[in-house]
């Protein structure tokens, strides 16, 4: 991720079927230590809230920065389409790539959905005329839901708890210690500087330690490469969740 995006926290109000939270990208555009305005540079997975969105955020109980509000919409179409299990990722890749090619729009994925976020400028009509030709036929894929600016503001957001979450986290401790675990030099993983890292991410987050207790550290080494990737948007869908809960 550049170096001027920051991490935001989206939270939500309790629900069967919604987490706690998600983490958000974002570009500062009238931000500062405390908080203020940010453009999102990834789509919700959960929520009508698209990449160019802008929103509030300000420093939580946590010192995170949380979203307080939606300032305005991109004027642009977010669309969810799903595909089978049945269908090969490189058919779902060339499908995705094709909506959006040579545009400013792009598409990310995770369990079976695609986001798509469409160029700007390009109406409804021409989305539904490309997503008919492409999917429209085919028992494998369903326009899931389509979102519009006017579907992205806070007065159509009530599963997002706006309030800013002013309570300190809870106290966390584990016995892991990357150092001594012989599954990094398994796997080459030596260096110092990079355990060092992992102890620290295992340290802060208790889905990071249950993880790697579980023994699935090669989803942990796939948290730590989607954490430093250059562009969001570039990442592969996910089919399932890496971190295992507490």
């Amino acid at each position: 991720m550049p170096e001027d995006h920051v991490k935001l926290r989206l939270r939500f109000k309790e629900s069967e079927d919604l987490p706690e939270a998600e983490g958000m990208w974002a570009q500062p555009v009238d931000a500062h230590d405390g908080g203020g305005t940010y453009r999102l540079a990834n789509t919700s997975f959960f929520v009508a809230l698209a990449t160019g969105d802008t929103v509030r955020a300000a420093l939580d109980g946590h010192g995170a920065l949380q979203i307080v509000d939606i300032v305005a919409p991109c004027d642009r179409v977010l669309t969810v389409t799903e595909h089978t299990d049945g269908v090969p990722d490189e058919e779902v890749q060339r499908i995705a790539d094709a909506w959006t090619e040579g545009t400013d729009g792009w598409t990310e994925g995770t369990n079976g959905l695609l986001y798509t976020i469409w160029p700007e400028g390009m109406g409804l009509e021409e989305v539904s005329d490309v997503l008919q030709r492409s999917i429209g036929r085919s028992p494998a894929w369903t326009w899931h839901a389509t979102a519009l600016p006017a579907d992205r503001v806070r007065e159509q957001h009530t599963e997002i708890d706006f309030e800013l979450d002013t309570t300190a986290p809870p106290e966390f401790a584990t016995d892991y210690w990357a150092p001594e675990d012989p599954e990094w030099a398994a796997r080459g993983i030596t260096d110092a500087e990079r355990l060092a890292f992992i102890q620290s991410l295992a340290s802060e987050d208790p889905r990071v330690a249950t993880t790697l207790k579980n023994g699935r550290h090669d989803n942990v080494l796939r948290y730590i490469e989607r954490l430093n990737a250059a562009d969001p948007r570039t990442l592969p869908p996910l089919d399932g969740p890496l971190l295992d809960e507490v």
